[in-house]
């Protein structure tokens, strides 16, 4: 009896919950949140990749130029504008050399100008036949004798004004101590390496690159360098060498990285274009769906609905890849979200302050 009472409550109830199930049946998905960005159209090539080495324009070990006591050499790191004091030598004698020096000017020239007082008085009492020729003619080889000892006198001062500069060791252009080769106290000689001084400000990226490549590059050009870390920066071509190595055939390429903040020595890579470049469509590389089965990228129409494209990625520059495929320039591209889309869901922009 308590079982059929049982069968017939079910039997009342079963109405009721076939049509709670049917009304709590899912509807359409809500729509994709989605970045977008627009297909662009832009002149790439494909590129050779070749490292290269982040160098300095200006890069020099100062050496002395005189004998000396070194009394006072620039700290490795310190910033030294040109003609700045890198290093010093005890000046004291070069200072003593050049005050005999100044005085023995002072009195040439002194001669000079009294000898050269008399030969004119001479000269206007010979006109007037009061002294002979022959002392008139004296009267002026004293007079130039003492003319070549004021610039025998003049070119000593210079020697020594010489001697006391070249106690002063500058900079030839402004830069920084990276090494320091000699201490305080050391005895110093003409040609010894006092310092390396290396240009921060002007540097360049040096990099040996095939002969085959050499058609397609010029001056000015813009190049992409990348470092380990992933720093990237364009930067154009300074100065092409046109000397291949018979070894290797490969040339020098430079490229200008003035103001750059890399280090002077780092290792790089330049990627260089390998043929001419010709305009192609363009997105970045999110928006490119790589699956076994094919590549592909989802267009957003007007109506917000996304639409699954099959497309030929291509070559790779500065964040985006060229595409080829049935797409448009000015289409919206999805580059964010793709991943769970499907061909015909309804998408909607995520805002950029997300």
């Amino acid at each position: 009896m308590l079982a059929r009472l049982t069968k017939l409550a079910l039997a009342a109830l079963l109405p009721g919950l076939t049509g709670a199930a049917l009304a709590v049946q899912p509807g359409p998905p809500p729509p994709a949140v989605v970045r977008t960005a627009e297909i662009t159209s832009l002149d790439m090539a494909r590129t050779l990749t070749t490292p290269a080495s982040v160098m300095s324009r200006n890069d020099a070990q100062i050496a002395a130029e005189a004998s000396g006591r070194i009394t006072f050499i620039a700290e490795p790191g310190d910033e030294i504008p040109e003609g700045g004091l890198i290093a010093q030598m005890d000046d004291r004698q070069a200072r003593i050399q050049l005050e005999e020096a100044r005085a023995r000017h002072a009195r040439a020239t002194a001669n000079a100008n009294y000898q050269n007082a008399e030969a004119t008085r001479y000269q206007q009492l010979a006109e007037n036949g009061t002294v002979p020729a022959t002392r008139r003619r004296e009267v002026e080889l004293a007079r130039d004798l003492a003319v070549q000892d004021a610039r025998e006198a003049r070119s000593a001062l210079d020697r020594a004004e010489l001697a006391l500069e070249r106690t002063q060791i500058r900079a030839p252009f402004a830069g920084r101590v990276a090494v320091r080769l000699i201490q305080v106290g050391e005895l110093s000689s003409p040609g010894r390496d006092i310092a390396r001084l290396v240009d921060i400000e002007h540097k360049e990226a040096v990099a040996q690159v095939p002969v085959a490549v050499a058609p397609f590059l010029q001056v000015g050009m813009d190049v992409s360098l990348s470092l380990s870390d992933g720093q990237t920066v364009r930067a154009p071509i300074r100065a092409i060498i046109p000397v291949g190595d018979a070894v290797s055939r490969t040339f020098e390429v430079r490229i200008d990285l003035e103001g750059s903040d890399w280090i002077v020595g780092s290792a790089a890579r330049v990627a260089l274009p390998t043929e001419t470049p010709r305009t192609q469509l363009a997105a970045p590389y999110d928006a490119v769906i790589l699956r076994a089965n094919g590549n592909f990228v989802f267009i957003v129409d007007d109506e917000d609905v996304a639409h699954q494209v099959a497309v030929i990625p291509g070559v790779r520059s500065d964040g985006l890849v060229a595409i080829a495929g049935d797409i448009e320039r000015g289409q919206r591209v999805v580059v964010s979200g793709a991943e769970t889309l499907s061909d015909g869901r309804l998408v909607t922009e995520l805002g950029e302050d997300a």
